[in-house]
């Protein structure tokens, strides 16, 4: 966006976004759902320094714990020949999709209570994961907190983050807090297995 975050934080995307684009931007954003299915709008930006960015927004409205969020991905254009096949439903909404990932954390930190964190070695899923649902609760995931949340050594995470980056999956960032953020292609990885969980390991 050609800003710093300090510039972005308080911003209405309205504010920033191509006037032509502005009316149909509104009415696709109108139309969402709470907790409903996301949408994909291909939209021009103004940048900081004037020059019009084209990037592809996934973005949904999320309702938690009494509030109400818009939620949105920004994301270069991707090419149309790496597309992931997506087999999300009618039934697969943000919501459901963020409810199977919070239920597979949960599951693999009892497994590893239980059993032994040292039996299993799913760390890059693990990470994807994390970075997935922090994203969906509108939370900044960085190196410090999956540390925290996930108690893998920094040096060791750091290692599957840079893996990660080389696979696409997660965007590489100069962030000085290590913010981590998901590529379209580790959102529609992730977003493709979870959608063939089975419903019924929703609450």
């Amino acid at each position: 966006m050609q800003r710093t975050q300090k510039q972005l934080v308080g911003l209405s995307y309205t504010s920033i976004t191509h006037p032509d684009d502005l009316p149909g931007n509104l009415t696709q954003v109108a139309a969402l759902q709470p907790n409903g299915p996301s949408v994909r709008i291909l939209k021009r930006y103004i940048g900081g320094e004037g020059a019009i960015i084209t990037l592809e927004v996934q973005v949904s409205r999320f309702t938690c714990c009494q509030s109400e969020f818009l939620v949105g991905t920004l994301s270069t254009v991707p090419d149309p020949g790496t597309a992931i096949p997506r087999l999300i439903g009618s039934n697969d909404t943000p919501h459901t999709l963020w409810r199977r990932a919070k239920d597979l954390l949960d599951v693999m930190h009892a497994r590893d209570e239980l059993l032994g964190s040292e039996l299993f070695a799913d760390h890059a899923w693990s990470i994807l994961l994390l970075v997935y649902v922090a994203e969906a609760e509108s939370r900044i995931a960085t190196v410090g907190s999956i540390v925290g949340e996930y108690g893998l050594p920094q040096t060791m995470l750091v290692r599957w983050v840079l893996v990660l980056q080389a696979k696409s999956l997660i965007e590489e960032t100069n962030d000085a807090r290590g913010a981590l953020q998901l590529t379209q292609k580790g959102i529609d990885c992730i977003e493709h297995l979870l959608a063939v969980q089975a419903p019924a390991s929703v609450n």
